[in-house]
């Protein structure tokens, strides 16, 4: 397995601490794959993409679904985000969760039927932040996470999955003085761990430590409630994990993003297809939301992925 150092994705991306990345040719988007996979290997392959209420929130995976539809027009990309607030890989949850309401849900409690229902060739897992329960680094703790790891990857390849793909945990992005605790540290000894793994069919794309550094070389913060990031923090977690996949973005505005129609359509079609196959292959959560069935949810992927075509293929 090959990784993406941390040092080769900081000269990647230290332009975008301030601004995106520009580049040097648009026409050829694709450069060498810093983690085994490209952009143009996803194509015609059902691509999942699992994590917690970052990806539920899936900013970031509708900006990497709109850069491939827009990079590559002569390829299909058929991409599912199906993360879950509050998930771990753990199966650990802080006293006190959700003002006690309900423990943190963990994946493994849905994802014999995800990869059963949506049959997905590659999945790329997102997890950490949550997995440490926002306490020191703990062995036990640590071990669960890893544990945890093992078991997503395990029964992804015994369910047929071709490719795995895990993304380091975002950052905690929060300014703490020396002698405090920042919950960050555990983080990036996750990500290290992460890094470090050597499994067959098993790649990373080191997010952590390209988030830490541009977070370092800015004022701003990516997410305001330290965990979360905004808007911004979700196209800087695309551009990473595209830059893993050898594709490099022209440099265009966060808002220039959000005008272009071929985004608006494929947000769309992001929330759209997550939020019915989120139901239709169900979770434990606050409550528990039994399987159901998908009714219209194929034939409206359908016609939004014709619009889709339509706009990225009028040229």
């Amino acid at each position: 397995m090959r990784f993406i150092k941390t040092t080769v994705i900081v000269l990647l991306l230290s332009v975008t601490a301030v601004a995106y990345a520009e580049s040097p040719a648009a026409t050829k988007p694709e450069a060498d794959s810093l983690s085994g996979i490209t952009a143009k290997s996803l194509a015609g392959k059902r691509v999942v993409f699992l994590g917690d209420s970052i990806t539920q929130a899936g900013g970031y995976i509708s900006f990497v679904d709109y850069y491939l539809a827009k990079l590559y027009p002569d390829q299909d990309f058929d991409i599912y985000g199906l993360g879950l607030a509050s998930e771990t890989l753990s199966g650990l949850s802080e006293d006190g969760h959700a003002g006690g309401r309900f423990p943190r849900p963990c994946l493994f409690e849905r994802l014999g039927r995800l990869l059963e229902r949506a049959k997905p060739e590659v999945v790329f897992a997102c997890y950490g932040i949550n997995d440490g329960i926002y306490q020191p680094l703990d062995s036990k703790r640590f071990s669960a996470f890893q544990q945890g790891v093992e078991k997503l990857i395990e029964q992804c390849k015994s369910a047929g999955v071709e490719q795995i793909i895990l993304v380091t945990p975002p950052i905690f992005d929060a300014t703490t003085k020396p002698e405090e605790f920042n919950y960050d540290t555990v983080m990036t000894k996750y990500a290290q761990w992460e890094t470090n793994l050597d499994e067959p069919g098993v790649q990373v794309i080191d997010l952590h430590s390209a988030m830490r550094a541009a977070r370092d070389a800015r004022d701003e913060v990516f997410s305001k409630d330290r965990v979360h990031p905004g808007t911004e923090g979700h196209l800087f977690m695309a551009q990473t994990i595209l830059a893993g996949l050898g594709v490099t973005v022209p440099e265009e505005s966060l808002e220039s993003i959000q005008a272009d129609p071929l985004f608006q359509q494929v947000d769309k079609l992001r929330k759209h297809r997550s939020s019915n196959w989120m139901k239709h292959i169900g979770y434990t959560r606050e409550k528990t939301v039994s399987p159901q069935p998908l009714g219209d949810t194929q034939e409206v992927t359908a016609k939004l992925k014709t619009e889709i075509d339509e706009l990225r293929r009028k040229e």
